[in-house]
């Protein structure tokens, strides 16, 4: 049978990036048109497994495909290093006829005479991020295309290295010349980064919040795939599978891939597939993004999230408090920063949910994940 079309691992671009056109469509005026634009210079923030990564992939994509230079970069205390002395230069090579000259460095004397040279390399590897990004634009903007900086991963103790890299870009926007920025990360991360000094200019970016896909934008995301395979999924199993998906993109690829996986040879995926897949999937998901989520919190968050557990849906901030055994004030530091972190959200005044779907799900069945101490298989044999 076919090869799977569902892609779950984090950043890997699945063959259809549904709901997020509209998105596209922006990046796609400023690479067309060289136009400006709020989102030649954007912040794209959302929950761990909803598409930061995949959509920087698909933006890039559309770049290239307008002749655009990408220079991409996971934002590290060394990543300005990196592109000084290794990505940039390798770019500009490739891009600058005049990279590599020939230099005479003497003359020989025989029966006809002659001269011996050697070929000079016009970018050497040293530090000068500006000088280099602003050639970088100039080479593009010679061929009627541009650059964009695309960053990924922003974190808090990468924060120097992306001020580094805004002061450069904001030199280039305020001469107005073809160049475009979008860096992407977890909501606590860009909260950071719009607060830090020297990142006023990340300030009047554009804020770009992915959500979850809707119902139909999830129905699409699991059907187009399996058609254009040559296969086929019943109603019932799509509609099954796309609830079971909540619109998390993350769900959605990894039920998708484990339907398609139980019965490859079969031409049809049936309901009983897909209550498979969603079995396994749910399972994944605890390990792969709600444990991660978990460990980047202090032990109050992680007790505030155990007392929201034990509502079946929105939890009102003030029962919270109480089963924290702490006022309203001190539950609240918590729920805030659980809100920056995109752990949580605020569908009305005074109630508080969890925002990554199955959490709620996932600490009623591993309490001790709360806690984060063994693994929960681990802690079960030292019990008595």
């Amino acid at each position: 049978m076919h090869d799977n079309p569902f892609r779950p691992g984090f950043g890997i671009s699945p063959p259809m990036l549904a709901g997020r056109d509209a998105l596209l469509d922006e990046w796609r005026e400023v690479f067309a048109l060289g136009a400006w634009s709020p989102y030649r210079a954007a912040l794209v923030t959302g929950m761990r497994g909803v598409g930061k990564t995949v959509l920087l992939n698909a933006v890039e994509d559309e770049a290239r495909a307008r002749g655009w230079t990408v220079l991409h970069g996971t934002l590290h205390a060394g990543l300005v290093d990196t592109l000084e002395r290794d990505r940039l230069p390798a770019l500009l090579q490739e891009t600058d006829p005049e990279a590599f000259t020939r230099e005479v460095t003497g003359l020989t004397v025989s029966q006809v005479g002659g001269v011996t040279t050697a070929v000079a390399q016009r970018y050497e590897r040293e530090p000068r991020l500006e000088s280099m990004l602003t050639r970088l634009v100039e080479l593009a903007e010679a061929r009627g295309a541009g650059v964009l900086v695309s960053l990924d991963e922003v974190a808090k103790e990468s924060l120097e290295a992306l001020r580094r890299i805004a002061i450069a870009v904001q030199h280039l926007l305020r001469e107005d010349r073809r160049i475009a920025v979008v860096a992407a990360g977890v909501p606590a991360s860009i909260a950071a980064a719009l607060d830090a000094d020297g990142l006023t200019f990340f300030r009047r970016a554009q804020q770009v919040r992915l959500d979850t896909l809707t119902l139909a934008e999830s129905r699409a995301a699991i059907a187009e795939p399996v058609r254009s395979r040559g296969r086929s999924i019943g109603e019932a199993a799509l509609e099954q599978a796309a609830r079971a998906s909540r619109g998390y993109p993350y769900l959605v690829q990894s039920i998708g891939a484990r339907a398609w996986e139980h019965a490859p040879e079969a031409h049809e995926i049936t309901t009983d597939a897909v209550r498979h897949a969603v079995e396994v999937a749910f399972a994944a998901m605890g390990e792969s993004v709600i444990v991660p989520a978990l460990r980047g919190l202090s032990a109050r968050d992680r007790d505030y999230l155990i007392a929201m557990a034990e509502d079946d849906g929105p939890a009102s901030t003030t029962a919270v408090a109480e089963r924290m055994g702490v006022s309203a004030g001190n539950a609240g530091k918590q729920r805030l920063r659980l809100l920056d972190g995109g752990i949580v959200l605020a569908p009305e005044r005074g109630l508080v949910d969890f925002a990554i779907p199955l959490m709620r799900e996932h600490l009623r069945a591993h309490p001790h994940d709360g806690q984060l101490g063994l693994p929960t298989a681990a802690r079960e044999t030292f019990r008595d």
